[in-house]
């Protein structure tokens, strides 16, 4: 009887082992696709009523990164932080990264190691001050004249690691915002070292827009296959997926049509416009973005409109789970329609 109850038990162990694998393949799921995380860029005052649209859309939002600090050139920090919208922010739970920028494309902040860690050491100062969660460093260089920026790459990222040395060991955010690489000229990409920067940042945000702006001919902002290059050529270069927030405009450029010389505009203006005096707003199967042509009403002259919408932040969210990216960072509150808004809601549960 015992070696009978021995032999059942050695059958149902085999049994086991057969029947298990099968069992388990069929019970495993899929994993769901990671949530990307929503990063809403801020200005007010001014127009295009940011603080608007934060009340009624925090709800989409994760990180708030108002633009509220400027470095200047001695080292200080204008501050013009609102602790109206920084409770309101706080109260709805969501980080504050603020976007912090520098004057008059000035380098001296990175030049010179007194004003850079002058610098610094403000910024951690009113860190501390407001509770931030951390900070997303957006220094853009626009040549001027015979300088080129390009030679204090290495001092770019040296700024990135001491900053970084302050801010981790307080668990604070390390972010920045860096112009693309692929079809932007290096005068103005090229200070960024991709590689070298990546392991000093939490998360970067690629300012996928702008291919086309004011100062040059009328264009696409933000076309599709631009934007996907790019976002190849910011990993293939060091920046892990995960790393990597898709800068999505909700703006547009208005121009002279073949001329430069255009100025921006929110997006929901640019509508306005269009369903106001009937104007027909077409699509560029080429570029993958809207545009339209209209008549100026005080000189007759034609212009042309390129702009990003709702459809166009809808491919870029599926570039997000394409490429398994961090998630979209919207340049800026307050140009967007509430399309926007249901696009986000449905792609991003």
């Amino acid at each position: 009887m015992r070696k009978k109850i021995i032999s059942l038990c050695t059958l149902l162990a085999l049994l086991l082992l057969v029947v298990s694998p099968g069992c388990i393949k069929k019970a495993a799921r899929k994993p769901a696709p990671k949530k990307p995380h929503v990063t809403a860029f801020y200005m007010e005052p001014g127009s295009g009523g940011s603080f608007a649209s934060l009340e009624k859309y925090s709800k989409h939002i994760n990180i708030f990164s108002p633009l509220w600090l400027t470095v200047q050139g001695d080292g200080s920090i204008k501050d013009v932080t609102d602790p109206k919208t920084l409770k309101f922010a706080r109260d709805k739970g969501l980080k504050i990264v603020p976007l912090v920028n520098i004057a008059e494309s000035n380098d001296i902040v990175l030049t010179d190691p007194r004003i850079r860690d002058k610098t610094i050491i403000n910024l951690v100062a009113l860190l501390k001050k407001y509770k931030f969660d951390g900070y997303n460093i957006d220094f853009e260089f626009i040549p001027k004249g015979t300088k080129n920026f390009v030679e204090d790459k290495t001092l770019l990222t040296k700024f990135m690691s001491i900053l970084r040395d302050h801010l981790k060991p307080m668990g604070k955010i390390v972010n920045m915002s860096v112009i693309p690489h692929f079809e932007v000229g290096t005068e103005v990409s090229g200070i960024y070292d991709y590689r070298a920067l990546a392991p000093l940042v939490d998360v970067v945000t690629i300012m996928l827009y702008d291919r086309h702006q004011a100062g040059g001919p009328p264009g696409p902002v933000s076309p599709l296959k631009w934007a996907e290059t790019n976002i190849k050529t910011s990993i293939n270069q060091g920046f892990k997926p995960s790393q990597i927030c898709v800068g999505v405009a909700t703006y547009g450029y208005d121009w002279p049509t073949n001329q430069s010389g255009g100025f921006s505009r929110p997006t929901k203006e640019i509508l306005k416009q269009a369903k106001e005096k009937g104007i027909e707003v077409k699509w560029s199967d080429q570029f993958q973005e809207p545009y339209y042509v209209y008549k100026d009403p005080t000189t007759g002259a034609s212009r042309e409109v390129w702009f990003e919408t709702h459809q166009t932040l809808s491919q870029k969210i599926d570039l997000v789970y394409k490429y398994k990216l961090h998630g979209i960072c919207i340049w800026r509150l307050g140009f967007e329609t509430p399309s926007f808004w249901d696009v986000i809601s449905k792609k991003i549960k």
